[in-house]
């Protein structure tokens, strides 16, 4: 469905305020001004690890929306203002293929004056999420290797007694010096990933894609109010083997509504079958 022009009239010259202290308005700024005629700055005083921090510090409580929602009032809290955008991301098996790990992101957009809160998701098994106990220095250069550093950073762990978490570092000789030095009173370390924004480009890229999914959302309209934000907010599985017609767990439709007057649709897959090796009769 192609948006029309009075999609972007709610936000058009208004500002934006990015609810990140990661680095994320490098990708969420330019899309969002570039589609929205929008301006963005960044909150400042926010504690976005408060909410739940990927160092494992702070655990995060409760869904990914709901974090997004805490985001995005504590930063209308602090700038006073009635347009925020927060982001979230969550990290673990692949839903779909749970050998390979996965990540989705989302990208929310809260308008108070206008009461609508948009979502945009994006969710990839482009990621390097991983982590490894080592015991020497060859196990973490192996490890650095695989996940893509230096340029993707690395977090540090203990695993026996009280955790301890190192991060942060300057370079990749500095984490090497420090695992070097940690392991000589350690056993075994953990090494992970640092999958916070702005010390992880593979992330990133995720994040731009969510943004954009976002922009696409704000530009579908409610076919009966007008109002953006026509989205997907439901499925309907069933898709049938293209072998043995039965039902998959594969999408067959979605449900999209508008949250201003709650009309829905029920869109239809664009396929009419599902591959038997996704069919858990023809491929148990």
């Amino acid at each position: 469905m192609k948006a029309p022009a009075q999609a972007n009239d709610l936000f058009a010259g208004r500002t934006v305020t990015i609810a990140t202290m990661h680095g994320k308005e490098r990708v969420l700024a330019p899309l969002l001004e570039k589609e929205l005629h929008v301006h963005c700055k960044v909150v400042e005083g926010l504690n976005t690890d408060a909410f739940g921090s990927f160092s494992g510090e702070i655990q995060r409580k409760g869904t990914p929306i709901e974090a997004l929602r805490a985001k995005t009032r504590k930063a209308i809290e602090l700038v006073k203002g009635s347009l925020v955008v927060a982001s979230e991301g969550s990290f673990g098996p692949h839903p779909s293929y749970f050998f390979i790990p996965g990540n989705e992101e989302m990208v929310m957009l809260t308008d108070t004056v206008h009461k609508l809160e948009i979502v945009g998701r994006h969710l990839t098994e482009k990621t390097n999420y991983q982590k490894r106990e080592i015991k020497d220095l060859r196990e973490f250069e192996s490890f650095a290797k695989q996940i893509g550093a230096p340029e993707h950073g690395i977090i540090l762990k203990t695993i026996h007694g009280p955790q301890k978490v190192w991060k942060d570092f300057t370079s990749f000789e500095d984490t090497s010096n420090m695992v070097e030095h940690l392991l000589k009173k350690e056993r075994v370390l953990m090494a992970e990933t640092d999958m916070r924004a702005m010390n992880n480009p593979t992330r990133m890229k995720a994040i731009e894609q969510a943004t954009l999914d976002l922009v696409k959302n704000i530009k579908l309209c409610c076919p009966k109010c007008k109002a953006p934000g026509f989205s997907i907010q439901g499925v309907q599985r069933g898709l049938p083997c293209e072998h043995c017609g039965m039902p998959t767990k594969s999408v067959k439709a979605h449900v999209h509504s508008c949250q201003k007057c709650g009309f829905t649709e029920t869109r239809s897959n664009q396929r009419t079958y599902e591959n038997p090796q996704y069919c858990d009769y023809c491929n148990p």
